[in-house]
């Protein structure tokens, strides 16, 4: 096990700059998960560290040792890849411990090293089977296994998950996880769902166009966003973002967005002082918003479309008259999925609620995000 510090890291190809200027810091044991876009440069950042590329500047220490110009193979680490990439003609037992023999590991400690991978993986009485006779899950665990009893200083993960269904995917990110905290190995996580990264990582990179946008806790990015970019990406459904105009009043200052009144508190409200009379997006998170009780200051809206989630349902809205801020695809352009539309987590609604004009509150106690509208940067 180890830390690892990443200096400077930078990768171009060509003109084409895919990782500019990367600087982190991860512990011994943590558990870091690099999120963002298609082409953001996270899988970049990955076969950098794990020397599958050359860096085109820039420095990777792994537990005290430089090991930028390091062959992958001396570098002593393990990597879980998207395809399992696991032999078809060997069975599970001789798949984990391929890479032992390759290294003329003694036959009993691959033996011993094989029996305790598969009792952490729970894959015990598969170890006699080939991979045509395993699902996706079983697979994923075998490569998994196989990265175990390397025992290396540090994993690198690349979506290992994507080839799952929907609900094997949370059961393994589960236990992914839970295999993780045990082992305690050093594990950087590749992927581009914004769920995986909140559910597993102790810490998140978030990363766009080959640039660090923030680091920090899940809660952190999810409570404290740099940029309108990460307000929108961390989230599901994405934060909702309404252009609005600063002003003050005997109680503080507020802005008035869509015939609304939302006021900022505290620090956020302190630093947007500066923004008196100026245009400012405010960001605000669809489960922040309610059906208005009778007489509460409330906007005008229009259900568009009810997703039913069962137990909860994400309903579309109108405002009509208003441009509204909404990331696409992980990027973000101001006429977004729909000129002019919000998204409210709610409860106890189905689909007569389309066509009617309903009356939509702000929560008490609500945290209202604001935003630069020329830097798209946090006011905070």
């Amino acid at each position: 096990m180890a830390d690892i510090q990443i200096q400077n890291l930078s990768k171009s190809f060509g003109a084409f700059n895919a990782l500019k200027d990367m600087s982190l810091q991860i512990d011994d044991g943590e558990f870091v998960v690099f999120v963002g876009p298609s082409g953001c440069g996270k899988s970049t950042a990955l076969k950098i560290l794990a020397g599958l590329e050359a860096a085109s500047g820039g420095r990777i220490i792994i537990g005290g040792e430089d090991v930028t110009e390091l062959a992958p193979g001396k570098r002593d680490i393990a990597m879980v890849f998207q395809n399992y990439a696991l032999y078809p003609h060997l069975t599970v037992r001789q798949n984990i411990g391929f890479g032992l023999k390759m290294r003329n590991t003694d036959k009993a400690e691959i033996d011993a090293r094989v029996e305790r991978a598969a009792q952490a993986l729970e894959i015990t009485d598969l170890l006699d089977r080939r991979p045509k006779a395993l699902s996706g899950g079983q697979r994923q665990r075998v490569a998994l296994g196989r990265a175990i009893v390397r025992e290396p200083r540090v994993f690198l993960m690349d979506e290992p998950l994507s080839n799952l269904d929907a609900a094997l995917r949370v059961q393994m990110r589960a236990e992914i996880t839970a295999l993780q905290r045990r082992i305690g190995v050093t594990t950087i996580y590749v992927t581009h769902d914004q769920t995986e990264a909140m559910t597993m990582a102790d810490r998140i990179v978030i990363m766009r166009k080959g640039v660090v946008q923030q680091i920090g806790t899940p809660d952190e990015l999810f409570s404290r966003p740099n940029n309108i970019f990460v307000a929108g990406f961390i989230g599901s459904p994405s934060m909702n973002f309404i252009t609005g105009t600063l002003a003050r009043d005997d109680k503080g200052v507020f802005i008035e967005a869509g015939g609304l009144q939302l006021r900022p508190e505290g620090a956020v409200a302190q630093a947007a002082s500066a923004y008196i009379g100026k245009s400012v997006i405010c960001g605000i998170r669809p489960e922040a918003l309610g059906l208005a009780a009778p007489g509460e200051a409330a906007l005008d809206v229009e259900p568009l479309l009810v997703e039913s989630l069962g137990s909860e349902a994400y309903v579309h809205f109108r405002l009509p008259g208003q441009r509204v801020a909404i990331p696409v695809a992980g990027e973000h352009e101001h006429e977004g999925r729909a000129s002019g539309t919000l998204i409210a987590r709610l409860y106890d609604v189905d689909q007569s609620l389309i066509g009617r004009q309903v009356r939509l509150a702000i929560k008490p106690n609500t945290s209202i995000h604001l935003f630069d509208p020329a830097t798209e940067e946090a006011i905070k």
